[in-house]
């Protein structure tokens, strides 16, 4: 027998490995077994996702409907009705004031005033004059050696023009009382912030809105309200127990 011969006899009688191997049934059981209970897994999973996610919409408009309110519900009602108010003859009004006012001041000014200051001046006094000079000259005068000298009585008439500019630095005391009028003309502007109650008399009627809320709860048997629901989208959830819920 040759060794190629041998080799193949040898790989014949020995058993099969791998993917060649023939499948035992309990094996086959278990693989079955876990491939249902996945799938059991995942069809339950998949249920509950739909079960919590689901949800279908519904449009209603213009649908009457009867709605009966159960007993002991608590309720906010509003009241809204009108109010005739008659107002008293006077009223008291707080008006506050805060502006400027324009005013234009005309009147007489009688007053009387006393001053006692001390008035500094400081001034340069210009001086352009001529001044008119009217008298009469003596004289001794000698006429020659060997006579007396002569008593004359001169008449002199002259116009002398003086310009001076005189400076003045002096503190001049003043102490006045004296009496002063005058006209007062004169525009301003005053400001006012004050408070101003007025008494107006008013006459008439007023007509208010009374709007009221009182809270009430429900008691006993309450009959069907009729309604009518105007546009509402209406969202069920997906619930299996109204597959099962059965009438009486």
């Amino acid at each position: 027998m040759t060794h190629a011969a041998h080799q193949s006899v040898a790989r014949a009688s020995s058993p099969p490995r791998g993917w060649d191997r023939p499948v035992r049934p309990r094996a086959l059981l278990v693989v079955s077994a876990v491939l249902l209970l996945l799938w059991l897994v995942l069809m339950v999973g998949g249920v509950m996702w739909f079960y919590a996610r689901f949800e279908s919409h519904i449009t209603v408009r213009e649908q009457p409907v009867r709605v009966r309110l159960p007993s002991g519900l608590p309720a906010l009602a509003e009241m809204s009705s009108p109010l005739t108010l008659q107002l008293p003859q006077a009223l008291k009004v707080n008006v506050p004031v805060k502006q400027m006012v324009p005013m234009r001041l005309h009147d007489s000014v009688h007053a009387r005033v006393q001053l006692k200051t001390v008035l500094p001046v400081s001034t340069d006094v210009r001086v352009d004059h001529e001044v008119l000079i009217s008298t009469v000259a003596r004289l001794h005068a000698p006429v020659y050696r060997w006579l007396p000298p002569l008593d004359v009585t001169v008449p002199v008439q002259l116009r002398l023009p003086v310009h001076l500019v005189v400076p003045v630095r002096a503190d001049v005391p003043l102490d006045l009382d004296m009496a002063i009028s005058g006209e007062l003309r004169e525009s301003v502007n005053v400001p006012v912030d004050t408070v101003l109650t007025l008494r107006p008399e008013v006459k008439g009627d007023i007509v208010a809105q009374m709007r009221t809320q009182t809270a009430f709860r429900l008691f006993g048997p309450q009959e069907p309200v009729p309604m009518t629901i105007v546009d509402a989208r209406l969202r069920v959830p997906f619930d299996l127990a109204w597959v099962t819920r059965r009438e009486p």
